[in-house]
């Protein structure tokens, strides 16, 4: 443990449902330097110290898997399907785009169509000071990098949106596929 140089930073971090990424510094150095120590000392307590394969840190527990999601979750995931929906709209290639852009909040496609309006009240969002609110608890997860002039760009973090939402495609796919074997005998 003598080498776990930063573990209550660490600790507060991923406790508070964060991500560390490389934006968080000497966090992740520690973390990216000794995972199997910082994993193995967490273990105990019932804390799975995961590293994505995009090279950022999180917490993922059992209870957490089973505990309803956050209040925040909602509106989150339906910011990002929106935007998720509206790049592949426009014929960009999503991830590259989302992950290497800075986004204006203004400029966001969001309050642009009266189907995105509706999804987004539906979750509580209903104007640009809403969702500039809402752009700004994603700081909090580590999801989002906002700046001075009003836009933001993505961190590697947001990789979970899309294994996520990779795997509800996949699984509806499969749903659709069992739906077509059953009408069809």
């Amino acid at each position: 443990m003598s080498n776990l140089t930063q573990i209550k930073e660490v600790f507060d971090k991923l406790r508070q449902g964060a991500y560390i990424t490389h934006e968080q510094g000497s966090l992740h150095t520690a973390l990216a330097e000794n995972y199997d120590g910082y994993r193995d000392y967490f273990a105990p307590l019932g804390l799975n110290l995961v590293r994505h394969t995009r090279d950022f840190f999180y917490f993922q527990t059992e209870a957490a898997e089973a505990t309803p999601p956050s209040q925040a979750l909602p509106p989150i995931a339906v910011f990002c399907f929106i935007l998720i929906e509206s790049t592949a709209n426009e014929g960009r290639p999503v991830e590259e785009y989302l992950l290497t852009e800075r986004f204006s909040v203004a400029g966001l496609p969001h309050l642009n169509s009266d189907r995105y309006k509706a999804h987004l009240k539906a979750v509580g969002v209903d104007d640009e000071a809403s969702l500039r609110k809402l752009v700004k608890s994603m700081v909090r997860l580590g999801w989002v990098e906002y700046f001075n002039d009003d836009t933001f760009r993505f961190l590697r973090p947001f990789h979970r949106m899309f294994d996520k939402c990779e795997e509800i495609s996949m699984a509806a796919e499969q749903e659709k596929r069992s739906v077509l074997r059953t009408t069809s005998r």
